[in-house]
């Protein structure tokens, strides 16, 4: 599906049709899961290379920026407004008064951006790059509520860890990890592919519009440093989970032993009385097993109070 937007004096719509009268008016095509045939038609009006059509018809294709002849080609990855986890490939295309958006399914941010007529009008006026300065800069926007809401979460699991550490807290750690290395592997390569559109010099950037490139390569940096914080608030929380585990484990340990201190010498002395020698000291005294077994008692209770004096338990 294709929607077409462009600026006659005026935001306008227009079908795939009418590309052909277009060519004198800034546009702005947002193509939504590309078919064969929109992409030739593109291809046709905008002369495209066979690999920038081949990119707009593929999916997960490097992150890169391109420069042709007459375009600049850019793939870059967003997330999935679906499934916070998922990324999902966005490719851009910038001429002189034109600019490609393809993506394989809907994007909120996009979809927005299509609707406010008023924004859409002001940057069109400024020129296409700005448009696609937008675009970038709500992609890179989407990234923070994403890593503010893997950092609630690691929050809770460790307040949960802090109460009793549990099997399937490992597993959510180490999911929440490999999920943060996955945007910060393609965050890491997108911040130095905004890096060349907001130093390097080209053709279809305006001078008017590298300030504002600029600030998207900022805040690239800054989300890679909050990508950073929280893959070691994740593997603070790991530690977390294997220390109170360990810790749990030396707390039941320390139990048994204690366990084992009071009751050995109850065994000696159950262990001496239960000898087969024919004369037992006590062994005739009609109370003997009452006074062996007060013994035993008095003997536990002094232990667990030594060993409280001591801190033991």
């Amino acid at each position: 599906m294709i929607d077409i937007c462009y600026y006659s004096g005026g935001l306008k719509k227009a079908n795939l049709a009418d590309l052909p009268k277009l060519k004198y008016s800034d546009v702005w095509i947002d193509a939504t899961n590309i078919s064969d045939m929109e992409a030739d038609v593109l291809n046709k009006h905008f002369n495209l290379h066979p690999l920038t059509i081949e990119d707009l018809k593929a999916h997960r294709t490097r992150i890169k920026v391109e420069a042709f002849p007459t375009y600049l080609f850019c793939v870059f990855y967003v997330i999935n407004p679906k499934n916070k986890a998922e990324l999902l490939e966005l490719n851009l295309v910038l001429g002189k008064d034109y600019v490609i958006s393809n993506h394989i399914t809907p994007l909120p941010f996009i979809s927005e951006l299509k609707e406010n007529k008023e924004r859409l009008e002001t940057l069109f006026r400024k020129g296409p790059d700005f448009i696609l300065h937008k675009i970038l800069d709500s992609e890179i926007s989407n990234y923070l509520p994403v890593l503010e809401g893997i950092g609630d979460e690691i929050e809770r699991i460790e307040e949960r860890i802090i109460v009793k550490p549990r099997k399937e807290q490992s597993s959510e750690i180490l999911r929440i990890k490999k999920r943060i290395l996955k945007m910060r592997r393609s965050v890491m390569q997108q911040r130095d592919k905004m890096a060349m559109l907001a130093k390097e010099e080209h053709s279809y950037i305006s001078h008017k519009a590298i300030p504002y490139f600029r600030d998207i390569y900022d805040n690239s940096i800054r989300l890679v440093d909050m990508i950073d914080n929280e893959r070691e608030a994740a593997a603070s929380a790991y530690e977390i989970y294997i220390s109170s585990l360990s810790n749990s484990v030396s707390e039941v340990m320390k139990a048994l032993g204690l366990i084992a201190t009071i009751a050995l010498p109850l065994t000696v002395i159950a262990g001496i009385y239960g000898t087969n020698f024919s004369v037992l000291p006590g062994a005739k005294f009609a109370y003997g097993f009452w006074v062996m077994i007060a013994m035993m008692s008095l003997l536990s209770i002094f232990m667990v109070l030594r060993f409280k004096k001591k801190g033991w338990l």
